[in-house]
């Protein structure tokens, strides 16, 4: 069971033997040597170019850096394109990101081709780090590059190797892994020669994507793997639990015992609101730190190499602000609160909080422990052993059932569902709290402050606040996707304009 994978690219990730030959074809050319068997030159894919060239034509250190530059006069402009993606690695790398994997691609090719490559194909959203050399000659070294490529996927912590594997085609992807302590598995659907992968013995040979696919998710069929994550999901929502049980015990055990001792005449019913409530602050916020502590390597605040598109952000705080307001006066009309008395005593609460309070509680504190907990262990969790719909909507019920009474459950299930499906769009869990904290801001500052509810009760007035919501999702979701995809031609368009042969 592997939770990082890293990828070779070229004879990995995509078939590159037409880019890579010709150039090579074009680099000898110029040294007035014409080798018109691109089979000949399949050794030169894999390994760093300079020593390829010293090795199979005997040139000189400089003759060989000469040659480079001549490849890559010739790469720049087309060569880089000639190139396709092996059949079933695009959903591979898709199903392995649904899964929860931290994919890298770890090529001795220049980094700065191995983006364009990846966006070329549109596949670099499944990647968390892309690692290679630098055209000064940086990390030449396969071993480099994978050096390299651990310290950005765990960020300068001490990685553990037994849940970290190699994927590549070539000796020297095997090798290197192998000398940094890493598991290895080599592809025979590459540019390997005959007995090269047999003799550089990778923990395991696969002679297919099906096979890769199935030896990457292997691991992932046992049981302990989905005992792990259903425990850390159902024991991070036990945990809160549990601390908001023990502090609000202690908190009002405290208070009878000093209210006993000082009797009746001091008794303030207003401070006792404060009391209760700041019980509540306190639960969230030791709620929060103990999350981050236990699980802070399944928590994601945010992808950094997903663009947001600032402006889906506004049909997003429009959606949150109205389907929250709708789904209020749907459940109003619908009058479930009837069948809830524990709901009442919670309504009740909320409309005797102090304004300031209030805002901080719900704007702020609850957003950020709520969505800790729920998109980012619970969903985390779930997406890792089924379909993201299904974790979607199951992450969406257990914040529904959380609340503990049939109204809120109705509310937060609904509620939950979206903002899982916010945080796939837009994979930034900032954005999920901003969401909810607009979301239950909404409720609170125009029903509960401004008693505006019996406007939303109106059956039309619940619908045009429904249909609001969904309208505006939409339009996040279509201003978000392309962004994402002006980016990348925007980003194409560009390097191909400075690299123009």
């Amino acid at each position: 069971m592997y939770s990082y994978i890293l990828f070779d690219l070229d004879g990995t990730i995509s078939d590159s033997k037409l880019g890579i030959t010709n150039c090579v074809q074009y680099a000898l050319k110029s040294f007035g040597i014409e080798e018109p068997d691109r089979d000949k030159l399949e050794p030169f894919i894999g390994p760093p170019l300079r020593d390829s060239f010293m090795q199979f034509y005997g040139f000189t250190p400089e003759q060989a850096q000469q040659a480079v530059n001549k490849y890559r006069e010739r790469y720049n402009a087309v060569g880089k394109f000639e190139n396709k993606l092996y059949p079933g690695m695009e959903q591979l790398l898709k199903d392995l990101k649904a899964a929860g994997c931290h994919l890298a691609v770890a090529s001795s090719k220049p980094r700065v081709y191995v983006e364009e490559i990846l966006r070329f194909f549109r596949i670099r959203q499944y990647f968390d780090v892309v690692a290679g050399s630098e055209l000064n000659g940086v990390r030449e070294k396969k071993e480099e590059v994978i050096s390299y490529a651990l310290f950005q996927l765990f960020r300068g912590r001490q990685p553990n190797m037994d849940g970290v594997v190699m994927v590549g085609d070539r000796k020297f992807d095997v090798e290197a892994a192998k000398m940094m302590g890493l598991k290895t598995i080599g592809v025979t659907f590459g540019y390997a020669s005959p007995g090269e992968l047999e003799e550089a013995a990778p923990d395991k040979i696969v002679g297919s994507v099906a096979e890769l696919k199935k030896e990457l998710f292997a691991g992932r069929k046992h049981p302990a793997f989905y005992a792990r994550a259903i425990g850390a999901a159902l024991g991070s929502m036990a945990l809160y639990y549990a601390v908001s049980m023990v502090i609000s015990t202690i908190g009002l055990t405290m208070r009878l015992i000093q209210q006993a001792a000082l009797g009746n005449t001091f008794y303030d019913p207003m401070m006792d609101t404060y009391f209760v409530n700041g019980l509540s602050c306190i639960s969230m916020i030791a709620g929060l730190i103990l999350t981050y502590l236990i699980w802070r390597k399944t928590i994601v605040l945010y992808n950094p190499e997903r663009k947001i598109d600032k402006l889906s952000l506004i049909p997003m705080a429009v959606g949150a602000a109205a389907i929250s307001l709708g789904l209020n006066g749907l459940i109003s009309l619908l009058e479930l609160y009837r069948y809830s008395p524990a709901f009442q005593e919670v309504s009740q609460l909320q409309t005797s909080v102090p304004l300031w309070m209030g805002v901080v509680m719900f704007g702020v504190l609850a957003p950020l422990v709520e969505e800790s907990i729920f998109r980012g262990v619970v969903y985390g969790k779930f997406r890792k052993i089924m379909p993201v719909p299904a974790a979607i909507i199951l992450s969406g019920l257990c914040f529904g059932l959380f609340h503990g009474n049939m109204v809120q459950a109705v509310y937060a299930t609904a509620l939950g569902i979206v903002m899982a499906l916010i945080y796939e769009i837009y994979d930034s869990l900032w954005v999920c709290i901003a969401f909810h904290s607009i979301a239950n801001l909404a409720v609170y500052l125009l029903l509960d402050i401004a008693g505006l509810g019996n406007y939303v009760v109106m059956p039309a007035v619940c619908a045009v606040f429904l249909v609001m919501g969904i309208a505006a999702l939409v339009f996040m979701v279509l201003w978000q996707r392309r962004s994402g995809e002006h980016q990348e031609e925007n980003e194409e368009s560009q390097e191909q304009k400075q690299n123009v042969f």
